[in-house]
């Protein structure tokens, strides 16, 4: 008697099985006494080696400034050839259905309309390592507080506690996740994550007002502060001067985020607003509009929002700043003269 399509290859001869034998993995074999023999498929559930499964897994939240190197660090350290990754951002709009997955309408061929679960990538990413032992995956949630992230994970937030090899320590029943993961009989399979699947978050500490993550949440995962520092940027980057100056964007970076620091109440942001190291990229340093555009709004409009004090105060308007900054006719060291004399007698010291 056969209940499912795929056959074992071969078939085995149950004539020469125990009667009690029930589990010949991933089929369950039934022996009948008497010399007639059979071959019932009960179950095609998907079945593991978790002796070889890879261990490990954890959460993380790598927080920094804008451009501190908080993605950089994660592809370091966690390297595309030895990970599978599946990548997402969080969003306002974004939600549990979104993440985990839904039920859709769907048409078939006959023109019937039958309603399924579509998996979302968490789900999806969560067969995948369950199915693979032996590799490793890697969720990234790019921007994880700009989402209400409690809402989003809804009760798989529970799988988030983990154990010493990186497996839930808590499970969850949901038949439709089940039923992607596992198999479609077997529904009431309890739902955990497998320790050869991380789940790895960024979030800029200048977004923490957008969605603040609460003490439970955050205690489920390893926070890991991103520090903003040019001391392992590379040389040639750091020293690269900004367009035909003879100011380097390290010195540039050092001088304004110094400035904002010690601004005290006179910013709206403070220490969360400085420049990251990575905030522009080498081709936005040697353009004129593109660095204008960038940076100069950023200090103008957020940094510097209800304070002006930064710059020269013959300048009374974000137009003013960047239609000075990009005219050609302003060329070398004289295109910060949009910036107060302090700023621009730190800016002038120790130039090459």
């Amino acid at each position: 008697i056969v209940t499912h399509s795929k056959l074992p290859t071969p078939i085995p001869d149950t004539k020469s099985l125990p009667i009690d034998t029930l589990a010949i993995t991933p089929y369950k074999i039934i022996a009948i006494p008497g010399g007639i023999s059979g071959v019932i498929i009960v179950d095609a559930a998907v079945t593991t080696d978790e002796n070889s499964r890879e261990k490990g897994g954890e959460n993380i939240i790598y927080y920094g400034v804008p451009g501190s190197g908080k993605s950089h660090t994660i592809e370091t350290e966690h390297p595309k050839h030895d990970y599978i990754f599946e990548k997402l951002v969080f969003h306002p709009d974004y939600s549990y259905s979104d993440f985990v997955g839904q039920i859709m309408p769907a048409l078939k061929d006959d023109g019937a309309v039958s309603y399924d679960f579509k998996p979302g990538p968490f789900t999806k990413i969560l067969e995948k390592a369950y199915k693979n032992p032996t590799q490793k995956y890697l969720l990234v949630i790019d921007e994880i507080n700009r989402g209400n992230a409690p809402a989003i994970f809804g009760e798989i937030f529970q799988l988030l506690d983990r154990d010493k090899d990186g497996n839930s320590v808590y499970v969850i029943n949901n038949e439709n996740i089940a039923k992607i993961v596992y198999g479609k009989n077997n529904t009431d399979k309890p739902i955990k994550i497998p320790s050869n699947l991380w789940i790895i978050a960024t979030m800029n500490t200048s977004d923490q007002n957008v969605f603040t993550l609460d003490t439970a949440f955050q205690r489920r995962f390893t926070m890991r502060l991103i520090e903003n520092s040019f001391k392992n940027a590379a040389k040639e980057f750091k020293e690269l001067p900004i367009l035909d100056t003879t100011i380097t964007w390290e010195k540039f970076c050092t001088t304004i985020n110094s400035v904002i620091t010690e601004s005290g109440d006179n910013t709206s942001s403070m220490e969360d607003k400085r420049l990251g190291v990575y905030f522009l990229t080498e081709n936005e340093l040697k353009n004129k509009e593109l660095f204008a555009y960038k940076v100069l709004k950023y200090l103008w409009d957020d940094v510097f929002k209800f304070d002006k004090g930064a710059f020269n105060s013959n300048f009374k308007t974000l137009e003013a700043i960047i239609v000075h900054f990009i005219n050609d006719e302003n060329s070398g060291d004289l295109q910060f003269d949009i910036f107060n004399d302090e700023i621009r007698a730190e800016l002038a010291k120790n130039t090459k």
